[in-house]
C-alpha cells in the first residue's frame, strides 16, 4: 500500500466510522496490504459497503503479494455461493444504480461467488456511465447475462451430484 492509499484510507476510514486496525499499529497487525488490496478497500467504503472484521483481517496475508489475481474460473471455491462482503457489495451498487428491488432479487439468485466478482467489476465499470432508467435497467441485466455466459453455473450432473431429501438420503 502507498502513502497516498494510507492516508486516503485513514480519511475514508475515519469519516465513516470503521476501525481498521493494520491502519495505527505499529506492527501494521502482521498484514503487509497490497496496493490493490487497499484500493479495492477505499472503493468499497466509498461505494458504501462497511467491511466485516474478518475481511479487514484477511487482507495482506497472501504469501505472494505481487501475484496477479487469477480469473474466477480458476478458484477453488469459484462454484460456492457469494461471501457476504460480495452481496453487500452487490446489494449497494444495485442500489446505488436504481434497479427495482424485483429485479436485483431475481438477477442475483443462484450467483456464484466467481459470477458475483465479475459482476461488481461490471457494476463498477457502468456504474457513473448509465442515465435513463430504461437503460439502468438494460444495462444492468446485460452485465448479469455477459457474467453468467463468461461463467456458467455447472450443472448438478457435471458437478456429480445425487438429490437428497429433506432427512439427508440420497
Amino acid at each position: 500500500m502507498t502513502e497516498r492509499q494510507r492516508i486516503a484510507l485513514t480519511n475514508v476510514a475515519a469519516y465513516n466510522q470503521i476501525d481498521i486496525p493494520f491502519l495505527y499499529m505499529k506492527d501494521q497487525n502482521g498484514q503487509h496490504v497490497t496496493k490493490a488490496e487497499a484500493y479495492i478497500l477505499i472503493q468499497m467504503i466509498l461505494d458504501g459497503v462497511r467491511p466485516v472484521p474478518e475481511y479487514l483481517d484477511s487482507l495482506g496475508r497472501n504469501a505472494d503479494t505481487y501475484a496477479t489475481p487469477p480469473h474466477p474460473q480458476f478458484w477453488l471455491n469459484c462454484d460456492a455461493a457469494p461471501t457476504v462482503m460480495q452481496m453487500a457489495w452487490l446489494n449497494q451498487l444495485i442500489d446505488d444504480i436504481g434497479i427495482p428491488e424485483a429485479v436485483k432479487l431475481k438477477a442475483l439468485e443462484g450467483l456464484t461467488r466467481g459470477q458475483a466478482s465479475l459482476l461488481i467489476g461490471r457494476l463498477r465499470e457502468q456504474k457513473g456511465h448509465i442515465r435513463p432508467t430504461e437503460e439502468k435497467r438494460m444495462v444492468f441485466e446485460h452485465a448479469v447475462q455477459t457474467v453468467k455466459a463468461e461463467l456458467p453455473t455447472p450443472k448438478e450432473e457435471e458437478l456429480d451430484l445425487q438429490p437428497v431429501d429433506s432427512k439427508g438420503n440420497v
